[in-house]
């Protein structure tokens, strides 16, 4: 079955005035979606907030820069890979995600070789 991967996408400041009850209800919808979905699930990962470093070439010289956000407001804060029989599909499912509610998702087929 092909394998998708849903780049979970937000501005990290649209949570900062969340009380940390806030914070744990929106976790146990993360983690409700995840257990419904736990046979189709290949991967998931939350990336640490803020950290991370984005490598570009310039010049001929590889240059690195602080920061997964350098000229974005949104940044990937987290992955799935998933199994799913197309685009279709996976889309559907993927507009279940509670992401949906303050980010958006990119959807990329995984290319087996």
């Amino acid at each position: 079955m092909p394998q998708y991967v849903l780049l979970l996408r937000d501005d990290p400041a649209w949570f900062a005035d969340y009380s940390a009850e806030e914070i744990q209800k929106m976790i146990q919808k993360y983690r409700e979606w995840r257990i419904s979905l736990q046979s189709r699930i290949v991967a998931g990962h939350k990336l640490k907030d803020g950290q991370g470093h984005l490598l570009r070439k310039e010049a001929g010289q590889a240059v690195v820069t602080d920061g997964p956000f350098t000229e974005a407001k949104e940044v990937v804060g987290g992955i799935f890979v998933i199994e799913a029989e197309n685009y279709r599909d996976i889309v559907e499912l993927a507009k279940t995600c509670p992401h949906m509610d303050n980010g958006s998702i990119e959807v990329r087929e995984i290319e087996r070789t």
